[in-house]
């Protein structure tokens, strides 16, 4: 493993909590000073997420150093980080905060305990678990609607068959595309005849 690349995704990690925790502080209203912690923490960690998701792809070059063996048959050069895996996880962290952390934190901030018209307290986290749900049944069915109508794609494919270079130079096409195929993974399989 590439310590060059460890030590790089580290301080840039620590340069972006920084400039994120300034940012909070210097742009935050003068009411919430002292107020609203769990807001500012989802906030802050949202800018160091995004940036993080950002500064992926130059970790994703670094780590492939530019070399296609990288993709899994010639590893030995490369940075030794499982950079698919690490895009799954930044993708799946994102996901959490766009449908869990952030609109809670948004509820939660702007709920009404109830003192300020001098009825009894209320708890903000039960008004803001409510609308939470609201939006996880929201997310959920427009998930499940997008997933079942377009889970599926007809990509038009030409195949090109093309004997050994012992048996000449003559090449058949088949054009998937006007017959209404889909690309199968049993296409593949004759490719390394």
């Amino acid at each position: 493993m590439d310590i060059f690349l460890i030590i790089s995704i580290l301080i840039a990690v620590a340069i972006l909590a920084v400039v994120s925790f300034y940012l909070l502080v210097h742009f935050q209203h003068p009411d919430d000073k002292n107020d609203a912690y769990f807001p500012k923490f989802v906030v802050l960690t949202g800018f160091v997420l995004a940036g993080c998701t950002v500064l992926l792809l130059p970790l994703d070059v670094a780590n492939n150093d530019g070399y296609a063996g990288c993709d899994g048959y010639n590893t030995k050069v490369c940075g030794g980080l499982n950079m698919n895996l690490l895009w799954q996880i930044m993708y799946m962290i994102t996901l959490v905060y766009l449908v869990f952390f952030i609109p809670f934190s948004v509820f939660f901030y702007e709920a009404d305990d109830g003192t300020l018209m001098g009825g009894p307290r209320k708890s903000r986290a039960f008004a803001a678990s409510i609308w939470q749900i609201a939006v996880i049944v929201i997310v959920g069915l427009v998930l499940a609607i997008c997933y079942y109508f377009l889970s599926y794609t007809s990509i038009p494919v030409t195949e090109y068959i093309v004997p050994t270079i012992n048996g000449g130079a003559i090449y058949e096409t088949e054009n998937y595309s006007q017959n209404n195929y889909s690309f199968e993974a049993d296409m593949l399989e004759n490719l390394n005849a």
